[in-house]
């Protein structure tokens, strides 16, 4: 009887625990297209990975990386967040595809709601960008 007072105080660290719950659906979402053939390229393997960044002297992660092997890698970040994801996530996302050596690549950015108009402008560019909103992936 007391839903709306539990909310109340659960809400605000809704987003804290939807992270990694949305990573887990975007994983899906990508098994699910690369089994219909439906993404540039076609893994055998996705996982979390992270590691050292030797030239930022920092570690450094990402949400999913789906390989084939080692000709062709999917990189992609997941975002639960309540505003429009910016470009410097996919700037971030391509600056950690450069500690492999993969000859094909891709990148796919997963949002809770949208894209700001400099991220749609500079994966439209790149041409090897897609990016996904939730509504969409759940639109199938």
């Amino acid at each position: 009887g007391m839903i709306e007072r539990a909310y109340s105080k659960i809400e605000p660290h809704l987003n804290d625990f939807m992270g990694g719950v949305f990573e887990e659906i975007c994983k899906q979402w990508l098994w699910r297209k690369n089994r219909k053939g439906a993404l540039p390229i076609e893994f055998t393997d996705l996982g979390r990975w992270w590691g050292n960044n030797p030239h930022k002297r920092e570690e450094a992660e990402l949400d999913i990386l789906a390989a084939d092997g080692k000709t062709a890698a999917l990189f992609a970040e997941c975002k639960w967040k309540n505003e429009n994801i910016d470009v410097t996530v996919l700037d971030t996302l391509i600056e950690r595809s450069k500690l492999f050596s993969y000859p094909k690549i891709c990148f796919y950015i997963f949002a809770k709601n949208g894209f700001t108009k400099s991220c749609i402008e500079k994966a439209k560019d790149m041409g090897n960008v897609t990016l996904v909103c939730f509504e969409d992936m759940i639109n199938i």
